[in-house]
């Protein structure tokens, strides 16, 4: 009984925990080596919208009228963020599908902190990493 019990805490934890992400947020600017830099492509918008039933859409263009988007389901406690992503818009740009993040089936876990109104998304590159600084867009949840 205990076991279930615990088991039971940790599952509307994992819950509670994914609640504080709904909603839209968009990229903003990176952080390499400790220092903020603007974003190197001024024209690309990438959001990234958490729902309530545990899906996300991510989506990205530059623009023009190509785009990238999937969707995935999530879950996010103690600081990293799982997905596995279910469903690839087929009328991405086909440039879309080179990308690791728009491959059916996806599954990861990256380091995700909130801090102050910021998502921090930790991406390794290489033996280093960099962090992608999102901020929720106004009107969302």
């Amino acid at each position: 009984m205990k076991y279930l019990m615990a088991i039971l805490i940790f599952l509307s934890h994992q819950s509670a925990f994914s609640e504080i992400l709904l909603g839209e947020w968009k990229y903003e600017e990176l952080i390499y080596r400790g220092n903020r830099i603007p974003r190197p492509d001024p024209n690309l918008t990438l959001t990234w919208t958490f729902y309530l039933n545990g899906t996300e859409r991510l989506y990205w263009d530059r623009g023009d009228t190509a785009f990238c988007e999937r969707f995935s389901r999530f879950k996010y406690g103690f600081e990293i963020l799982s997905e596995k992503v279910f469903a690839i818009n087929p009328d991405n740009a086909s440039d879309c599908q080179k990308d690791p993040d728009m491959q059916m089936g996806r599954q990861t876990q990256t380091n995700l902190e909130l801090r102050d109104s910021e998502m921090l998304l930790h991406v390794p590159l290489g033996d280093e990493e960099i962090i992608y600084v999102l901020k929720k867009v106004e009107g969302n949840k």
